[in-house]
């Protein structure tokens, strides 16, 4: 059953998400196309500096789209979620023969997808506007070229950690990414629960109340682990400061962090994990429906 919610929340919010990211992918282009015939009409003019002011308006204008995109994208899946559990929807929602934790999930893995979906697909855009704006310059092919070395380095530099450090990168993005959706969450909930007319100002309130939670609860978790990891790279600085050593100070470096990176993962999945219980409990003893 839960692949069903999955595909009907996910069919929802591509309603309005997929043209959106469509009409971000066609203003790029048209940023990125505009761009270019402007600089090259007006660079063959002899007026390099009008063409330098109108190509930074329409980068400005670009930036000032996917700004609005992202804001967009992170209203409409609150929307969805509130207006599916918290008004009167959500007499249907919780008729259907499904458990709450269900509810939950699908909310979150959905809302998680469009997240990466549009992250990419901004990527994409800016990485379009970039490329193909700084093409026809030897600087754009040469930040490139620095680019593509530094990572290439970067990987040689770490050795077999390179991969270790990838896996930990992606687990904590995307233990991240649930906290600040469930985080949303369970504050709307919550705003639902204790209020009756201003559920939505409420839960902007219980969201910056939980803010303030969690960063005393890391401050103190923080205070306490840090230590150690100040102790461990202590331990090894004679190491990396001899620059002969440099792939094996690399590898004490990420080996020292192991203890910080694997507590900040396991911190916020326990954040996550609170966060969703929480949210499971108020839906479930305590939401009270328009």
């Amino acid at each position: 059953m839960l692949s069903k919610l999955i595909k009907y929340d996910f069919k929802a919010l591509s309603r309005v998400l997929l043209p959106t990211m469509a009409a971000v992918a066609g203003a790029s282009l048209i940023a990125t196309l505009s761009f270019l015939f402007t600089e090259k009409s007006y660079s063959s003019a002899n007026n390099g500096g009008l063409a330098t002011m109108l190509g930074g308006l329409l980068a400005v204008v670009m930036v000032l789209a996917i700004i609005a995109a992202c804001f967009l994208v992170f209203f409409i899946i609150c929307a969805h979620f509130y207006r599916n559990l918290m008004t009167d929807e959500g007499y249907l929602t919780f008729t259907l023969p499904v458990k709450t934790s269900e509810i939950l999930w699908s909310k979150l893995i959905t809302a998680m997808l469009w997240t990466i979906i549009s992250v990419v697909v901004i990527g994409l855009c800016v990485l379009m506007f970039v490329g193909l704006s700084t093409a026809a310059s030897g600087d754009g092919r040469q930040l490139f070229a620095q680019i593509s070395d530094a990572l290439r380095q970067m990987f040689a530099l770490f050795n077999t950690q390179s991969a270790l450090i990838v896996f930990e990168a992606v687990l904590c993005v995307l233990v991240m990414l649930a906290f600040s959706i469930l985080h949303i969450y369970l504050a709307l909930v919550i705003g639902g629960v204790v209020s009756h007319r201003h559920k939505i100002l409420a839960g902007i309130g219980f969201y910056f109340v939980i803010s303030i939670v969690v960063s005393i609860l890391t401050a103190i978790a923080q205070y306490y682990f840090g230590s150690s990891l100040i102790g461990g790279i202590n331990g090894m600085g004679s190491v990396i400061f001899n620059p002969q050593n440099e792939i094996e100070a690399a590898n004490q470096l990420v080996s020292a962090a192991q203890p910080y990176y694997w507590f900040s993962i396991g911190f916020t999945a326990a954040l996550d994990v609170g966060c969703f219980y929480l949210s499971k409990y108020f839906l479930e003893k305590k939401l009270n429906l328009e």
